[in-house]
């Protein structure tokens, strides 16, 4: 286990504060896009943690995942999903020094976890994403949409691509969350798409739920 896997052992991950219904944001979402819908880390036991919070992808690293090459030359720039017209670059997201995962800082862009694989490598790459914003839609608003089969395309830095297809689509309770799934090692090379779904909660300020994409390599 890698210094940084042992201090994901209490770490949970959970995208916060995205819009509500038709657009409307709570007030920390409203503010700015860089305060709002990301992922956070909560406590976490037996490699599966949940997020407390609202909005957008609720998600837990586990520990006992893949960790980081120690050099690094591709990294994922862009996100292809022809079935629901997503084609956008991708921010690079880490964990802050409060042990949170930093938030998505564009509506219209999702985040690579940096803390996990690249993108085609053996393992689950993690890419959060906002599914809306205080005026609309945003980058993951159909992810909703995809189905067995559907392509994800991800390029990297080094001209290079990975591709994958996706397997199955899941909504998970935030206090339900499937770290484990999400985040454990696996042999293969796969990918994991994370936004929030479900009632929003004017309350907490976010979703309930969260909607995650699983993926294989072909």
């Amino acid at each position: 286990m890698t210094r940084l896997a042992a201090a994901l052992v209490a770490a949970g991950l959970a995208l916060t504060a995205c819009a509500g219904p038709g657009g409307r944001a709570s007030t920390a979402t409203a503010t700015s896009a860089a305060t709002s819908a990301t992922s956070t880390p909560a406590a976490a036991t037996s490699g599966a943690s949940a997020d407390a919070r609202a909005a957008e992808p609720a998600a837990t690293p586990d520990p006992t995942g893949p960790a980081p090459l120690p050099s690094r030359v591709a990294v994922p720039v862009r996100l292809e999903v022809p079935a629901i017209r997503v084609s956008a670059p991708l921010d690079t997201l880490r964990l802050g020094a409060d042990g949170e995962l930093e938030k998505p800082p564009h509506w219209d862009r999702p985040g690579w976890y940096s803390g996990g694989a690249v993108p085609g490598e053996p393992g689950p790459a993690v890419i959060a994403g906002h599914v809306d914003s205080p005026t609309g839609p945003a980058v993951f608003w159909r992810l909703r949409e995809l189905a067995r089969g559907d392509r994800i395309t991800v390029r990297l830095s080094d001209g290079t691509a990975a591709r994958f297809d996706v397997t199955r689509v899941e909504q998970a309770a935030k206090d339900a969350f499937p770290s484990a799934e999400v985040y454990g090692p696996t042999p293969d090379r796969e990918l994991r798409l994370i936004t929030c779904a479900g009632v929003y909660d004017k309350g907490a300020g976010g979703y309930r739920d969260n909607r995650i994409v699983f993926a294989v390599a072909t």
